[in-house]
């Protein structure tokens, strides 16, 4: 933990301010009120197409702060790269408007749309929701980080002679770029307006993301800061996490694709990963006058919310704790080295995963800068923490491995590095380690894989998964770790 530093601590800390590289001010999701005539004149071409949502969707849309639609009780109807949801009560009629165009199926459940994932015409879908009496959609949209310049945005996304348009809803934000990994909490403990998401335990000390709640001049914003890691894991897998494990073998599954995390994000340099990121989340009728609304405000600083400028945050209302690259990588790797020691992942695959078994996976992610708010990670200073079963791990030479073999050219080199130094029967398969037969070759094709040689087994692996079986031969004396510059 000792690396995981506090930068009002840090020597150096102008020098850290001054490497911090902003982006530029950008636009990444908005939530807009929209007449199907509107939508249908933006995307009014015979190219343009949407599709039904068969699923019922976990989260719902924000209700509005003063009086105006129950958008918390609005349908998600279809997809097209954007969400569109409109009111319950349209659901029946779209679907009995539908069926003179195409057959498709209305959800059995409440609020699930569709049976199926029908595709239609965007002035099919606008026509059947007009002739069901909708006058409303609410077109939600995340992600992109539009950048708020010329070339990029073209025209005001908003409708703004909608009635309910001044509950548009816009998140602005800024990406600071740094060579180091960025958390954040309260600086004076729990506090009224502030919530706090633990990542990257148990060296971060609890530190991780943070929700502030403010107003500035009669309007409330909701303002988010954490770590830029956040979008680095996105860009690798955007399903990281996924639902709740219902078997111990979907959770060793979410281990397995921490693992594959592991070793993608090994592969990038500190200013790769590091830096951080302030989105504000603002009401306004269109996203030019959000625009105006948060440059007025100094929530876009850094300096404002660690206490080092002016104004009324002077107090350093959020603190901050930055980590090298190396380190990072290190508390990951520690904690699932842990998890292997403890040997936690043991049982029946078909079985119900215990609370062990969902505490550590939830830690595992957590450590990768993980935290989706399903799921509460154990504090890093718990002394009964499951991670202290065992004795602290040694360096974990997955880690190592994982780091200097990121192409497949390298992983190739690797195994064959490793299958000549195991002996002359070659690398061991591990479904069936102790069975002379079952032995490992390349399976070509990209990403780079290799199959077990054994007619009715032919077990495969592939990169980050290869890495880690020779990491345990290694460490089980299977095959010399100084052959492969790991001794």
């Amino acid at each position: 933990m000792d690396h995981f530093k506090m930068l009002a601590d840090m020597e150096d800390q102008e020098d850290v301010l001054d490497g911090l590289v902003a982006r530029p001010m950008d636009v990444d999701r908005w939530e807009l009120v929209i007449s199907p005539q509107e939508y249908l004149n933006r995307f009014k071409d015979s190219l343009a197409d949407i599709q039904l949502v068969n699923r019922a969707p976990l989260r719902k849309l924000h209700t509005p702060y003063h009086r105006g639609p129950a958008f918390d009780k609005y349908l998600l109807i279809a997809e097209a790269t954007h969400q569109l949801w409109v009111d319950l009560r349209f659901k029946t009629p779209f679907f009995n408007a539908l069926d003179d165009h195409m057959d498709a199926q209305p959800g059995t459940l409440e609020y699930q749309a569709s049976q199926g994932k029908a595709h239609l015409p965007t002035s099919v879908f606008i026509d059947c929701l007009m002739a069901a009496g909708c006058h409303t959609i609410r077109l939600k949209s995340y992600g992109q980080k539009m950048p708020m310049t010329a070339p990029f945005l073209h025209n005001e996304p908003a409708q703004t002679d909608h009635r309910w348009a001044k509950h548009n809803e816009w998140d602005i934000g800024t990406t600071f770029v740094s060579p180091y990994i960025w958390l954040f909490a309260s600086a004076t403990g729990r506090r009224h307006g502030i919530k706090h998401f633990p990542m990257c335990v148990p060296g971060s000390g609890d530190y991780g993301s943070v929700n502030v709640d403010q107003s500035h001049r009669g309007r409330k914003f909701t303002v988010k800061i954490y770590p830029r890691l956040v979008h680095v894991i996105k860009s690798f897998n955007s399903h990281l996490q996924g639902s709740i494990p219902t078997t111990l073998s979907r959770v060793l599954g979410q281990v397995a694709s921490a693992k594959r995390m592991i070793h993608s994000l090994s592969g990038k340099d500190a200013m790769g990963l590091g830096g951080f990121r302030i989105e504000v989340t603002v009401r306004a009728v269109s996203l030019r006058e959000a625009t105006k609304v948060v440059k007025r405000t100094v929530f876009l600083n850094p300096e404002y919310w660690l206490g080092l400028g002016d104004g009324r945050h002077a107090p350093k209302p959020i603190s901050a704790k930055v980590v090298s690259r190396q380190a990072f990588l290190d508390n990951a790797n520690w904690v699932f080295q842990q998890a292997e020691s403890a040997k936690v992942f043991r049982g029946q695959g078909a079985t119900k995963p215990s609370k062990l078994h969902i505490q550590a996976l939830t830690d595992i992610l957590n450590a990768l800068g993980w935290n989706g708010d399903l799921r509460t990670p154990t504090k890093s200073w718990r002394t009964n923490a499951w991670w202290n079963m065992v004795a602290p791990a040694a360096p974990s030479l997955f880690g190592r491995l994982a780091e200097i073999h990121q192409t497949d050219d390298q992983i190739r080199a690797l195994f064959e590095l490793a299958r000549a130094n195991a002996g002359r029967d070659g690398l061991p398969c591990k479904s069936q380690p102790n069975n002379l037969s079952h032995r490992y070759q390349v399976n070509n094709g990209r990403p780079f894989r290799i199959r077990c040689c054994m007619d009715g087994c032919y077990h495969r692996l592939q990169r980050a998964a290869i890495i880690d079986w020779i990491a345990e031969l290694v460490n089980h004396g299977v095959i010399d770790g100084g052959h492969l510059g790991a001794g």
